[in-house]
C-alpha cells in the first residue's frame, strides 16, 4: 500500500493535536517538523484555561469546546498528569444584561452535556467562591465546579510521543526553511536538516504562519495580537481555592500559589498598533515584555473588580503572540496551493479548538471529507472572489 506522505510545520497545541489524530490512520506517513522543542513558543505561554462555562468561543461552536474539554480529561484520566488537568472550577461574571445572556445559555449547554454548572444571582452566594470580589452593579455568575485549566506544553508533548509511538517521525530543532511547490502544488520541503519529499504539508505554525504562507506564494490574512501577563503574588495568602475567574475584560487563574493574569483577547483592538500588527516571534523574550498600558489597563479593573490583588507585588510578566485573522477564528484546509493544508489563526483559543482542528484537518487531508467546521472556516471567506493574493508562487 502506497502511504499519503504529510508533513505538519508546528509542535504546539495545534501541530501536535493534527499529528495524533494524522497518525491513526494507517495509511498516512507523517513527520511533525519543529523549529525549536515540542510545546514552546507561544504555546509555552498559553493559560491553557479550558473551560465549559466560558466567553471566549461562541456557542456555534459547543461541540468544539466540548469535544476539546473531554479528548484533554480523556488523557488525564488515561494516564494522570498528562494534561496537566487542575480542576479548580469557573466562576464567570456578568456585569451587563448582554454577557449575563451568554452566561446563562452557557449553563443550560454544560448541563445538558452532563456537567454541573448553575448560575447565581445571590452576592453571598458568589462571594462564597471568591470572598474578595467587589460586586456592586454586577447581575449575577456562572459557575461550573467541573472546570479547570490544562497544560499546553504538557498536552503537547503527551501527543507528540503518542504520535512517535505510532511510528511518525517527530523531528524537533528542525526548521522548515523553504517549501518545494511545482505546477502549483506541494512536493516537498527544505530543513536545516535536509529534503523531505511531500504530498502534503500542513501549516500548524501559529505566530510563523504568517511568514511561512509566504514560501508558497500566499499572504495569509493573520495578525499577532500580545497575549500579556502578569503573575502576582498576593502579599497574604488568599486563604481559599482559587478558581478560573472570567469577566468579559480579563481572565485569571492560580499558578501555584499565586495568580495568573491577562487581558481577554477578544478586547484587542486590531486597528490598534500598540494591541496589534505582524512582528517576528523569534524575537520573543522568554520573560518580560509587556507594555507600560497593560498595567494601566489591569490596575483599573483590579480596582473595580477585585480590589485586593492590587495589594500583591508582580512576581513574573511576559508576551506572547496570538495569531489570528480579523474574525478571530481559525483557517481551516485548502489553499489557492494544492497540499498546503491550513490549520491556524485559533489566536488565543487554540487549547480549545486543537483537538477538533487535529481530528477534522487529519480527515480532510486523509479522505478530502470537509467537516462543517472546515467547510465553516476556509481561507476563502476572505475574499468575495473565493482567491487570495498569490505573491511571486515558486516553481
Amino acid at each position: 500500500m502506497t502511504k499519503k506522505k504529510i508533513g505538519v510545520m508546528g509542535g504546539g497545541i495545534l501541530g501536535t493535536n493534527v499529528t495524533h489524530f494524522l497518525s491513526q490512520y494507517p495509511d498516512a506517513e507523517v513527520i511533525l517538523f519543529e523549529k525549536n522543542t515540542i510545546g514552546s513558543g507561544t504555546t509555552a505561554k498559553s493559560a491553557a484555561t479550558h473551560c465549559l462555562i466560558d466567553d471566549s468561543v461562541a456557542h456555534e461552536f459547543w461541540s468544539v469546546r466540548l469535544f476539546g474539554f473531554e479528548f484533554y480529561v480523556g488523557l488525564e484520566e488515561e494516564e494522570p498528569g498528562s494534561a496537566g488537568f487542575e480542576k479548580t472550577g469557573t466562576l464567570i461574571v456578568a456585569p451587563y444584561e448582554e454577557y449575563e445572556d451568554y452566561i446563562l445559555q452557557a449553563v443550560d449547554l454544560t448541563i445538558a452535556s452532563g456537567y454541573e454548572a448553575k448560575y447565581m444571582r445571590d452576592p453571598e452566594e458568589i462571594l462564597e467562591i471568591i470572598p474578595d470580589l467587589k460586586l456592586d452593579g454586577i447581575l449575577g455568575a456562572g459557575w461550573c465546579p467541573d472546570d479547570g485549566f490544562f497544560d499546553a506544553t504538557m498536552i503537547s508533548n503527551t501527543l507528540a510521543r503518542k504520535a512517535r509511538e505510532a511510528g511518525v517521525q517527530v523531528l524537533i530543532g528542525t526548521e522548515v526553511q523553504a517549501i518545494n511547490v511545482k505546477d502549483g502544488k506541494v512536493t516537498g520541503v527544505e530543513t536545516n536538516k535536509g529534503h523531505f519529499d511531500l504530498d502534503v504539508l500542513v501549516d500548524a505554525s501559529g505566530p510563523w504562519t504568517k511568514f511561512n504562507g509566504k514560501k508558497v506564494g500566499i499572504e495569509l490574512p493573520i495578525w499577532h495580537t500580545k497575549a500579556e501577563v502578569f503573575i502576582l503574588n498576593p502579599t497574604e495568602k488568599l486563604g481559599y481555592e482559587f478558581p478560573v475567574l472570567k469577566y468579559p475584560r480579563f481572565y485569571a487563574r492560580k499558578d501555584k500559589d499565586n495568580v495568573f493574569i491577562c487581558k481577554a483577547h477578544l478586547t484587542m483592538d486590531l486597528n490598534n498598533p500598540e494591541h496589534a500588527g505582524v512582528w517576528n516571534p523569534d524575537e520573543l523574550p522568554l520573560t518580560g515584555g509587556t507594555d507600560p498600558y497593560f498595567w494601566d489597563f489591569l490596575s483599573e479593573e483590579l480596582m473595580e473588580h477585585y480590589p485586593r490583588l492590587l495589594e500583591a507585588s508582580l512576581d513574573n510578566d511576559w508576551v506572547g503572540y496570538r495569531a489570528e485573522p480579523a474574525d478571530y477564528l481559525p483557517v481551516l484546509g485548502e489553499t489557492p496551493v494544492e497540499g498546503y493544508v491550513l490549520a491556524i489563526g485559533a489566536g488565543g483559543n487554540g487549547v480549545i479548538e486543537g483537538p477538533t482542528i487535529g481530528r477534522d484537518i487529519a480527515k480532510y487531508v486523509m479522505t478530502g471529507e470537509k467537516s462543517w467546521y472546515v467547510k465553516r472556516l476556509p481561507l476563502s471567506r476572505f475574499d468575495e472572489d473565493g482567491e487570495v493574493r498569490m505573491v511571486g508562487l515558486q516553481k
